[in-house]
């Protein structure tokens, strides 16, 4: 089963248009300072903390090989673990997302 991606952008654009047109939103409130929050800024934080932490990994494994002072295997082993569980979560909540949505492509109306 295929799925093609021009007609799946098509969808998610045409009822993205049909929500912010009702006024209807759907979003989440932060916690922090009771604003709004969509869910697509949700996904995008969500990635890019995924991405500093892969970064921030790899830059502390660089320093370590390079022997920068100060900086303990321990550390490296840490921050590997931390990026790893954070991009497993990622690929899960990925994974459920898609087979909500196809969940939701097969029901009928």
């Amino acid at each position: 089963m295929s799925i093609q991606s021009t007609g799946v952008l098509e969808q998610i654009q045409f009822q993205a248009n049909k929500i912010s047109t009702s006024g209807n939103s759907l979003s989440v409130h932060d916690t922090k300072n009771s604003e709004p929050v969509s869910f697509s800024g949700l996904l995008l934080n969500s990635l890019n903390n995924i991405s500093q932490l892969q970064n921030h990994s790899k830059s502390l494994s660089e320093n370590y090989m390079t022997g920068t002072p100060g900086i303990g295997l321990n550390d490296v082993m840490v921050s590997m673990q931390k990026s790893s569980i954070a991009l497993n979560l990622g690929i899960q909540v990925r994974n459920k997302l898609v087979s909500a949505y196809q969940e939701i492509m097969n029901m009928s109306v």
